[in-house]
């Protein structure tokens, strides 16, 4: 007994002081969640409406971070998975014992719930594009958040699509003898989309057949201003010799280059000011030698963009605007072959599936003009000979592996090689009078495409080669080697009905071994002397190699707190290696509609690196800086009817930091610029017998690199063109265009100077750009006549660039002691005959 009392009274004791050990030490505080990750919804669980809840055993570290996780009650179906990659991706605030952080081992029920979701519909027609008649028994799939959605339009060519999870979707609709449309669309909880579209007929309907073009609506614009036409319209315009990218020259804002230049100036912007782009690449050249023809071919094409200012912060690296062209994938309905033979050049186009995923498209195309221009000048006695050759081909190869995926193999090609020989006053020529230049590019581009629920990632890598050659008599010489890579990765987010995010990465890394043998590098624009003999100035003789690594991020988010109002507000981070310059961009717009009228306006800063050369030690100036511009902008756009729209907009540009010559004869960035206009757009899209577009451009481009200001080299204060298309039947297509521009500033001589060291007379100038050109006007036309051959649908035509031949000047050639002076005339009457088929 008294053993026993013992032993309790011992095993009461060791109790005693074993709670009191206890109250004597604190409490351990557990562990916290800190950072959530949402676990994916296992999508055949998200279809069969079924819940769960997945206990965990967390095994959570001194710092906070998952050590180990286990799953204690299994729910299947894909829940388990889902659950442990999400709480291994936990952050937690870590458990303390006397203020410090501990290990510990936690249970967490992970609750799988679906939400109750108000879903939106889109609903609408498809009709012909040729005489709006529906368009029955055409499939049309919506790919987007939840997977993808079939419907199949009625005999009025109606169609709907309810019960749509919110956020982005692909509709993409393929009907019999008509081209492919894809088109993105917005679903918002609670809400219609009503849309109509319009489709291409593509080997039906003589009157109203556009060959391998391919139908697109315009989506809603996230800029400021972006002007879109679709490839298969542009090449209806007259005096774009069915070139879809000659027609970016007839838009609002878009100036008249020179003859035969086949530049893109934007809104007063110097031609190297603005890029071009190709599938998110940016392209040096747009067109061949001469102007008349674009590097790809509009039937390639899907869509072209113009932003003449207030860019998205997805573009970066230039301070003009954006010309941004769109490959579409190749049909897939079946083969199909296309051929156009003119007067100048020769293409090809084959493309059609290879299986059900796959899809191809191969084209290619060649000038002739080398085989007629050079015997015809001798003929003429024209005391030049000139042998220009160009040549251009494109592939494609499109796979699409699932409804949320799209891999594609792009490659192309671009070469111009110009001769010109140029006999002196005894008839016969020397190596002086030679002139030869020479550019190619090829390239190969390969991109990815994914969706997730309410996401889109579109990666793409760029590679190739550039060469360019000039030789002008023995005296200069340039010669460059270029390779070029560009990197970018695209990722857009719908977060809410009220706010979508887009954000990515840009890398550009280009490395050229230049070789530079002629007059030191100077300003040209604004420059009298720009062409003067190599003898009149001082010379550079260069070796080495360019380096220029430009990585950029960008990211914007587009808020829409009502329907009506749509804000956009991003930013652009550029770094600059070879100047070792940052550059932060900031730009915001806005966008209200009310009915059928949509005000808009915008401000942005926008940043350019000096050109390859330029800061180059031993070439150019190292120390030169970035250029840079605002840009502000405001107007407004009403839609009269489904297919006729106007717009107004102002805009003004501020230009810093401008590149320029210096007091000290060097280059440097003291020049400053303002440009501000106003634009008034007027279009009538197709759908019927007619379709055409009015823009006119009122502005004023000025620079100040000496302590005035005086005219840009390319300021034109009115820009007028008037363009349409009309279906006279029977296969009958009749189009005009009319440009009035202002000619361009000159700078005029007032007498010369005879020069005893290089034995010739020098002009001497008046005041930069005081004078001008007279007015520019031209008249282009364009008659088409579309017919079968054993089936195949053929068409000929005619193109007549300056139908009236006038006689427009751009510029003044002096004779030898400036004492008389003629006027150069720019392109006369040029017709292109040409036939062209598709199968």
């Amino acid at each position: 007994m008294q053993h026993l009392r013992t032993t309790i009274a011992a095993l009461l004791l060791g109790s005693l002081v074993t709670v009191a050990s206890v109250h004597a030490q604190p409490s351990p505080t557990p562990p916290t969640v800190a950072t959530f990750v949402e676990a994916p919804y296992p999508p055949a669980a998200r279809e069969a409406g079924r819940e769960a809840t997945v206990e965990l055993e967390i095994t959570v570290g001194a710092d906070g971070r998952v050590l180990d996780a286990r799953v204690l009650a299994p729910a299947g179906d894909g829940f388990d998975e889902a659950a442990l990659t999400a709480v291994r991706q936990f952050v937690f605030t870590p458990a303390t014992r006397d203020g410090r952080p501990i290990a510990a081992r936690i249970q967490y029920r992970y609750r799988f719930e679906l939400e109750e979701m108000t879903t939106g519909q889109i609903e609408g027609r498809i009709l012909s594009r040729t005489d709006d008649a529906p368009l029955p028994a055409v499939e049309i799939v919506a790919t987007g958040v939840a997977g993808g959605f079939r419907a199949t339009t009625d005999e009025s060519g109606g169609f709907v699509f309810t019960d749509l999870p919110p956020g982005a979707y692909r509709i993409t609709i393929a009907a019999v003898d008509h081209a492919e449309l894809v088109q993105d669309e917005e679903v918002r909880s609670g809400q219609a989309a009503s849309v109509t579209y319009r489709l291409t007929p593509a080997a039906t309907d003589l009157d109203g057949g556009s060959f391998g073009a391919t139908a697109t609506i315009e989506a809603p614009a996230r800029e400021i201003t972006r002007r879109s036409i679709e490839a298969s319209e542009m090449t209806k315009m007259a005096g774009t010799r069915g070139d879809a990218l000659r027609g970016v020259e007839l838009m609002p804002g878009v100036g008249r280059p020179p003859s035969g230049l086949g530049m893109i100036i934007v809104r007063g912007s110097a031609p190297t000011d603005s890029q071009v782009y190709l599938d998110g690449a940016p392209v040096q050249q747009l067109y061949h030698f001469g102007g008349l023809t674009s590097f790809v071919n509009g039937s390639l094409l899907q869509r072209i963009d113009l932003y003449p200012g207030n860019f998205s912060a997805r573009y970066g690296r230039k301070i003009g605007g954006i010309v941004e062209a769109e490959l579409r994938d190749p049909r897939t309905d079946r083969h199909h072959a296309e051929l156009d033979v003119n007067m100048t050049d020769a293409f090809a186009l084959v493309e059609g599936p290879i299986d059900d995923r796959t899809s191809f498209a191969v084209a290619g195309r060649r000038s002739y003009v080398d085989a007629w221009i050079g015997p015809a000048l001798e003929s003429m006695d024209a005391g030049l000979a000139a042998v220009p050759v160009y040549y251009d081909w494109q592939a494609i190869v499109a796979y699409k592996p699932g409804e949320r995926d799209r891999l594609r193999l792009i490659g192309y090609a671009s070469s111009d090689d110009l001769r010109v020989v140029i006999a002196n006053p005894g008839g016969t020529s020397t190596s002086r009078d030679r002139v030869g230049l020479a550019n190619s590019m090829t390239r190969v581009r390969g991109d990815w495409t994914h969706t997730w629920p309410g996401v889109e990632q579109v990666v793409s890598l760029v590679t190739g080669v550039r060469t360019y050659r000039a030789r002008i008599g023995p005296e200069i010489g340039v010669k460059g080697d270029v390779i070029d890579v560009f990197g970018r990765a695209d990722w857009k987010a719908t977060v809410t009905d009220q706010l979508a995010l887009r954000w990515g990465v840009d890398v550009q890394h280009t490395r050229s071994d230049i070789e530079y043998d002629a007059p030191a590098i100077r300003q040209v624009e604004g420059n009298p002397d720009k062409f003067a003999r190599p003898e009149e100035v001082d010379r550079t003789h260069y070796r080495g190699v360019g380096t220029f690594f430009r990585p950029a991020v960008f990211a914007e988010a587009v808020v829409t707190p009502v329907p009506a109002l749509e804000l956009v507000g991003g930013v652009r981070v550029d770094r600059f290696d070879e100047i070792a310059e940052w550059a932060v961009d900031p730009r915001a717009t806005a966008r209200y509609t009310r009915g059928a009228t949509t005000f808009k306006g915008g401000v942005g800063r926008f940043s350019q690196p000096p050109e390859e050369g330029e800061a180059l030690e031993g070439l150019g100036n190292p120390d030169l800086r970035a250029q840079h511009a605002i840009h502000y902008g405001l107007g407004v756009d009403h839609e009269l009817d489904e297919r006729v729209s106007v717009g107004v907009e102002g805009y003004y540009k501020r230009l810093d930091d401008m590149i320029t010559t210096g007091m000290s004869g060097a280059r440097d960035n003291s020049g400053t610029g303002r440009i501000y206009g106003l634009e008034v757009a007027g279009r009538w899209r197709p759908g019927g017998a007619f379709s055409g577009f009015l823009s006119y451009t009122l502005s004023r481009s000025e620079r100040n690199d000496g302590g005035r200001w005086r005219l840009f080299d390319y300021d034109q204060t009115h820009i007028l063109t008037v363009s349409g298309a009309y279906k006279l039947g029977r296969g009958w297509e009749l189009g005009s265009t009319f440009r009035l521009v202002s000619g361009n500033p000159e700078t005029p001589v007032v007498g010369s100077i005879f020069d005893g060291d290089i034995d010739s007379y020098r002009p001497i100038y008046g005041a930069v750009n005081s004078s001008r050109n007279p007015m520019f006007h031209r008249l282009d036309v364009r008659v088409e006549k579309q017919f079968r051959i054993a089936g195949y649908r053929c068409a000929g035509y005619l193109d007549v660039q300056n139908a009236y031949n006038r006689q427009n000047r751009e510029g003044t050639a002096y004779n030898f002691d400036y004492s008389e002076r003629r006027d150069t005339p720019g392109l006369p009457l040029l017709p292109s005959l040409g036939i062209k088929g598709e199968l």
